[in-house]
């Protein structure tokens, strides 16, 4: 069965195998426990008619799930050839059909495994798609090697983007936040964790963080939702095994990531815009979002000029507050370009947001109720 996997999506099977936060993340996605040392990840798993799965989550020996795992580069067949597997695993479930004897968890699921960029990069949209009751899609993102499932929101979302009139540059997206906001609400629930919490009550949580006056104090709501939507959180509200890394990073490291791996499109896009044209800096949203319209064959762009502005406020707020990038006073139209983070390497990029972020106000504030 080995040679008839490509080497593109071998490795990303291999990532599977060796990488234990991918691991855990996955059966935090599917709400098992993490202890490694009940799991039989069981990879190339033949079953009948000669269907072999890319790998069969045995936890405490019961199948949790069964995976099949695409490449990057796949094309819409072999993406319809995935659907078609993991319709055949919901069979199975269904069936109770397992070659290896193992029963069935009553809350199985099938997977269907992609890497970032089958979304972000290639020319059929995976919102325009009908999938297995059973099915989760379950996203690798490639630069910070973190696990998350697509919400069906996340699906709607991607099923409005079309040719004509919407365009998408990332499937990620922030609003209404700062990320040193985000940052500081993984940070809290990392330490909960550590001191062996077993479930956050978001009420409670929210009523601690406001003790730290953050500029969106009254909206911790949004920081939630990006924290799981990004995968770093469970349903328990507390860290999955990256989100304990990437919450137990220096800001600044966590800054990096967050743009390297997440948001850079929206944020070099406005920066490429702000220093194409001098006249550029001093326009109003509207403008902008015009402009910005047209750089896209006059189509609007997702999470990015939408909402009347509320997007692009957002990432201007987040360019200012988090990276320090720009200068600007609130509702005001006078920009300056202080560092433009396309041009630097990471320590240079993290000596930057160092040296302008106003987040550290808030974070000292943070470690003063942890």
């Amino acid at each position: 069965m080995t040679e008839l996997i490509s080497k593109r999506e071998m490795y990303y099977h291999d990532l599977i195998k060796k990488n234990d936060n991918i691991k855990k993340d996955i059966l935090s996605i599917i709400n098992s426990e993490t202890d490694l040392s009940q799991l039989n990840l069981i990879h190339e798993d033949k079953y009948i008619n000669g269907i072999y799965a890319d790998f069969t989550c045995v936890y405490n020996n019961q199948i949790k799930a069964i995976i099949e795992v695409k490449a990057a580069d796949i094309g819409v067949t072999d993406y319809v050839r995935g659907i078609g597997q993991v319709l055949q695993y919901e069979y199975f479930y269904n069936q109770k059909i397992s070659p290896k004897g193992f029963t069935y968890d009553d809350n199985f699921k099938s997977i269907l495994l992609i890497p970032s960029a089958v979304i972000k990069d290639n020319s059929f949209n995976i919102g325009k798609f009908k999938y297995p009751n059973s099915t989760l899609i379950v996203e690798i993102n490639e630069s910070s090697k973190v696990a998350r499932k697509i919400s069906e929101k996340e699906l709607l979302d991607l099923s409005s983007v079309d040719n004509d009139n919407l365009t998408s540059i990332s499937q990620y997206y922030v609003r209404d936040n700062r990320l040193f906001e985000i940052y500081m609400l993984l940070r809290y629930l990392c330490f909960q964790k550590l001191k062996g919490k077993n479930k956050c009550n978001r009420k409670e949580v929210e009523k601690e963080l406001k003790k730290t006056e953050t500029i969106n104090n009254g909206n911790w709501r949004n920081a939630w939702i990006s924290v799981s939507s990004l995968g770093f959180i469970d349903s328990n509200n507390l860290p999955t095994a990256s989100g304990i890394e990437i919450g137990m990073l220096e800001y600044e490291d966590f800054i990096y990531l967050i743009y390297d791996s997440y948001i850079k499109p929206y944020i070099d896009t406005l920066i490429h815009y702000l220093k194409s044209d001098s006249r550029n800096l001093n326009k109003k949203y509207q403008e902008i979002i015009e402009d910005i319209k047209l750089i896209f064959k006059n189509r609007d762009v997702l999470f990015l000029t939408q909402s009347n502005g509320r997007y692009l406020s957002s990432w201007f707020n987040i360019i200012r507050d988090d990276l320090g990038a720009i200068s600007f006073n609130t509702r005001s139209n006078i920009r300056k370009i202080n560092y433009n983070p396309m041009e630097l390497n990471k320590s240079s990029f993290i000596q930057k947001v160092r040296e302008n972020s106003v987040a550290y106000q808030y974070i000292c504030k943070l470690e003063n109720i942890i």
